[in-house]
């Protein structure tokens, strides 16, 4: 089970449950010694009215220490701008808010910065197969409403490569010719592929309310030096401007390329009515290889102790052989 999987709940069952939202998810890892993954989820909900809880199933165990609220983080100019990819100006607004002021035809919205103790909630998914989960759930029924209603949340997961099944990182390219690693990572990324879900998460799923995707924008954020052999969706990449993005991207010393596929809903008609409508995304889908080197003082340790431990073998074998044949 590899799929995210993303609905809401609504405090009034007698009211229009549809409700438009954009997903914006960043992939990227921090370059430490125990390899850790990031997964930041935005979701820009187009009326927040009367939802009650939003859900995030995440295919992988975490904890309260695993979490992370990025509604403050990137509340800045320029890193709204550059998320958003327009040019948007922003006003303060109450606690906890800023105000995105529209630009075109796009009205104003909302970033809130979650309570991570009372508004991020986790808790265990039921499951019987051999990958753990776990829901996220955003409670947002407390947020008094203004006159906007067009609301953002963002927020980040962070785990250890171990514990994740969607990601396969295996080392090829070993020898005693070469100082590094060559690492190759596939990625099977899914959101809202309930069919491949267990039963007990698809129970919770249909208790809730599907969201209509007006878009699910994915990006992989990597090493510019790393090779991407790219499978699936249509893929546009950038570089990023290390200057703006070090407070967002913790402790990346390197040049960073963003790789962005994206799914939009599209216009089409209604053969029974002949009127325009919109085809919603149902889910998102991508499957991304990279291979990258990997250098290491501990390899390079290793070829050495080898080299002198043949050495030596080799002497005193040809002692004992020389002594073996001349006596």
């Amino acid at each position: 089970m590899r799929s995210f999987a993303l609905w809401y709940s609504i405090q009034d069952s007698n009211l229009d449950p549809n409700k438009e939202a954009t997903v914006h998810i960043n992939l990227w890892d921090q370059n430490l010694k125990n390899k850790t993954y990031c997964f930041d989820f935005g979701l820009l909900i187009e009326d927040v009215t009367k939802i009650d809880k939003v859900f995030l199933y995440a295919p992988f165990k975490i904890d309260s220490t695993q979490i992370t609220d990025l509604g403050s983080v990137i509340s800045n100019n320029q890193l709204v701008n550059a998320i958003f990819n327009e040019d948007f100006t922003t006003t303060e607004g109450q606690p906890k808010r800023l105000i995105v002021n529209g630009v075109k035809n796009k009205p104003d919205f909302v970033i809130y910065s979650l309570d991570k103790e009372d508004q991020l909630i986790l808790r265990k998914c039921k499951s019987r197969s051999v990958t753990p989960g776990t829901i996220i759930e955003l409670d947002i029924k407390g947020i008094k409403l203004d006159v906007i209603t067009r609301y953002y949340f963002r927020f980040r997961l962070k785990v250890n490569k171990n514990d994740i099944k969607l990601i396969n990182d295996e080392i090829q390219g070993v020898s005693f010719l070469n100082d590094h690693f060559t690492n190759t990572e596939i990625i099977d990324f899914r959101l809202n592929d309930i069919r491949s879900c267990s039963e007990e998460l698809r129970e919770q799923f249909q208790k809730g309310y599907k969201f209509n995707f007006l878009a699910v924008h994915y990006l992989i954020l990597r090493n510019a030096n790393d090779v991407i052999i790219q499978y699936g969706k249509d893929i546009n990449s950038r570089m990023l401007e290390n200057d703006l993005w070090k407070d967002y991207i913790e402790g990346v010393d390197y040049n960073i390329i963003a790789y962005h596929m994206k799914s939009k809903a599209k216009k089409v008609i209604d053969p029974h009515t002949g009127e325009s409508i919109k085809r919603y995304v149902e889910d998102f889908s991508d499957l991304s290889r990279f291979q990258y080197k990997k250098g290491t003082a501990f390899v390079v340790s290793c070829y050495i102790a080898g080299i002198v431990l043949l050495g030596t073998i080799a002497g005193v074998f040809g002692n004992w052989l020389s002594q073996f044949l001349f006596k």
